[in-house]
């Protein structure tokens, strides 16, 4: 994106430190050695390791440190800003305890933040960027605008503050009834990658002190740099129309906007609803908004610096650095505003990235139902419930929002993938049904929605309906592996056309030559083919890269079988009844070991199911990734 290509990383290198949890936060000054994990370190260490060093070298609290630390890992900032004040309170002149607890503290919105500001920002070189955003915040909240003025000036110094520092002062410029000044403020500003954003806060304050007309020039201006559709730039333009009686554009500006945008298109009924209803009407919402911004921009930047790193090799701030300081921006915006849903669901987004998924549900749940974009955040909510297993709880969501969404076919799609989850492939087959369907008629049908029904038709044993979804997908993506993959491993378990099957399977291989799956794939049909040597050295392969995976290992024990070494054989049958294959796949494992025993082979050696690798679980070859 335009706008965050020159966004300085400042303000990250600075708190990267203050937002990481260390174990050398009980340690006084000068006591770090070179056994003591840094600041950069010391969360890989266990916590048990972090808390004897930190009672070896000061007093802290072991108990309050480990709660602080645990909590942290798992993403909670309130119980984590809690412990961190205990373990301060018990021994006050540990100043990195004490910035600790004023981070979390801020990162979860608590009130105790400002309490926290005020005492480091009095302590030695203890005034920072972050404690004068939250003493101006909380001036904001009791309404003393030139006390928040003030605090925010002392913000600017630092480079991230000094791009947000215009939004501040100018609402808090309009809170004061100077409306004009605080427009000419922002408007007069060229040359900044913000100049956009200036100019529609610009407008929100135009329309927030009532001067319509102006409003509505500023807005325009806006609208022509934007690139695409700009949530709050829409809803205040669209409320602004609606206002001035163009209640047509306003219809139109927010259908538009929702058609571009399938996920809004949810809450397409609510933003219509909703349509008179301007955003921002206060100085306060309007600071909250320009903290969202900020996070917004901050993570757009994470993204870029991240893609850079990847091609040029150099270090530089992380993700979770980039990350951090996104959740202390969004911390800012929900304290001014606790229920602003564009706050709440990036937060959810960021936390889930993280892996903290009950943190990230939690966030969701408190979007109120009363808000227009509470469908969105259903919708994100039911989607992190399946992917935590939680299936029960999404389908109970997507059904509903089923009915309320009139059958989307986003919300079709993800209500077919928890019936799939689920293994209902009868359910699920009929919302796939729906949602092509509804995606011909919109001419969106993409290749990925047919593999997933194919699937569910494959599963529900109804491969001649499996096989026309795949080769329909495959003329839409012709060089796509996954498909190319399942349709010829299907084909093979079927005994039908080989030659095809093997085809298919070799156009997979040379288009992904390192994924286990489909190699396990096209050792099969090898074999099948009788070519037992090459066969098998690409079944051995796949089972050193996918050891737990109880299909490659009966794979790899039938090739042994055919190739005479039956011993082998029944040791790799073995193994893989140890690893809990599916039904059908056990099936065919005790198959082929009654069949060994028959013929009186014993096991060659006692075997056990060799140990995971690390990373993540590989897909196998007739399975959904």
């Amino acid at each position: 994106m335009l706008f965050c290509r020159l966004l300085p990383t400042v303000f990250l290198l600075l708190s990267a430190s203050v937002l990481t949890p260390c174990a050398s936060a009980a340690m006084p000054e000068g006591a770090e050695t070179s056994q003591t994990p840094s600041a950069d370190h010391a969360s890989d260490q266990p916590p048990g390791t972090q808390v004897e060093a930190a009672k070896a070298a000061g007093h802290v609290d072991s108990g309050a440190f480990l709660t602080a630390v645990v909590a942290t890992h798992k993403g909670d900032d309130l119980d984590a800003a809690r412990a961190f004040r205990a373990a301060a309170a018990a021994d006050p002149t540990n100043q990195d305890l004490l910035k600790q607890a004023f981070i979390r503290s801020v990162l979860a919105g608590d009130p105790e933040a400002v309490p926290l500001a005020r005492l480091t920002a009095k302590r030695p070189a203890g005034q920072s960027i972050i404690s004068s955003l939250v003493l101006g915040n909380d001036a904001v909240t009791r309404g003393n605008w030139t006390e928040a003025s003030r605090y925010y000036q002392q913000a600017g110094a630092d480079p991230m503050a000094h791009l947000i520092m215009p939004l501040l002062q100018a609402w808090c410029e309009q809170a004061e009834n100077h409306a004009d000044e605080a427009i000419a403020s922002l408007t007069h500003i060229q040359g900044s990658v913000l100049v956009p954003f200036y100019t529609l806060h610009a407008a929100l304050i135009a329309q927030t002190a009532g001067q319509t007309a102006r409003a509505g020039d500023l807005f325009a201006q806006a609208a022509k740099m934007m690139p695409g559709y700009d949530l709050l730039l829409t809803r205040s333009q669209a409320a602004w129309f609606w206002s001035s009686g163009q209640q047509d554009k306003a219809r139109l500006l927010i259908r538009n906007m929702i058609q571009a945008d399938p996920v809004l298109a949810l809450a397409g009924a609510q933003l219509q609803a909703t349509i008179s209803h301007a955003p921002v009407t206060s100085a306060q919402a309007g600071i909250a908004r320009a903290y969202v911004l900020t996070a917004f921009l901050l993570r757009q930047q994470g993204h870029q610096q991240g893609q850079q790193q990847g091609q040029s090799g150099h270090p530089g701030p992380s993700d979770h650095q980039f990350d951090e300081a996104s959740r202390l921006m969004l911390g800012f915006a929900l304290g001014l505003d606790p229920h602003l849903a564009e706050a709440r669901l990036m937060l959810a987004e960021i936390q889930d990235a993280e892996g903290h998924q009950t943190a990230a549900r939690e966030t969701l749940l408190r979007i109120p139902q009363t808000d227009p974009l509470y469908p969105v955040a259903a919708f994100r909510l039911a989607l992190l419930d399946g992917s935590t297993e939680h299936l029960d709880e999404a389908q109970s969501i997507l059904t509903r929002l089923t009915k309320e969404t009139a059958g989307q076919a986003l919300v079709v799609r993800a209500l077919g993938n928890t019936l799939s989850a689920r293994k209902d492939w009868k359910g699920a087959i009929a919302a796939y049904n729906q949602a092509v369907t509804q995606a011909k008629a919109s001419k969106t049908l993409d290749w990925s929605l047919l593999f997933l029904r194919a699937v569910a038709y494959h599963e529900a044993g109804d491969w001649p309906h499996a096989k026309a979804d795949l080769q329909e997908a495959l003329k839409m993506a012709p060089d796509e592996p996954l498909l190319l993959n399942f349709l010829g491993y299907s084909m093979v378990e079927r005994k039908e056309n080989l030659g095809e099957a093997q085809a298919l399977l070799r156009k997979a291989a040379d288009l992904d030559p390192q994924d286990a799956a489909i190699r396990d794939s096209l050792g099969w049909v090898q074999v099948e083919l009788g070519d037992l040597a090459g066969g098998t050295a690409l079944l051995e392969r796949a089972a050193e890269q996918t050891p737990e995976d109880p299909e490659v290992n009966y794979h790899l024990g039938e090739a042994y079988w055919r190739a005479g070494r039956k011993s082998e054989a029944v040791d790799q049958w073995n193994v893989a009844l140890g690893l809990h294959p599916e039904p059908t796949d056990e099936a065919l494992i005790r198959a082929a070991l009654a069949r060994a025993a028959t013929a009186d082979i014993t096991r060659a050696t006692p075997q056990r199911a060799p140990q995971a690798e690390s990373g993540p679980a590989q897909s196998r070859g007739k399975q959904t990734p």
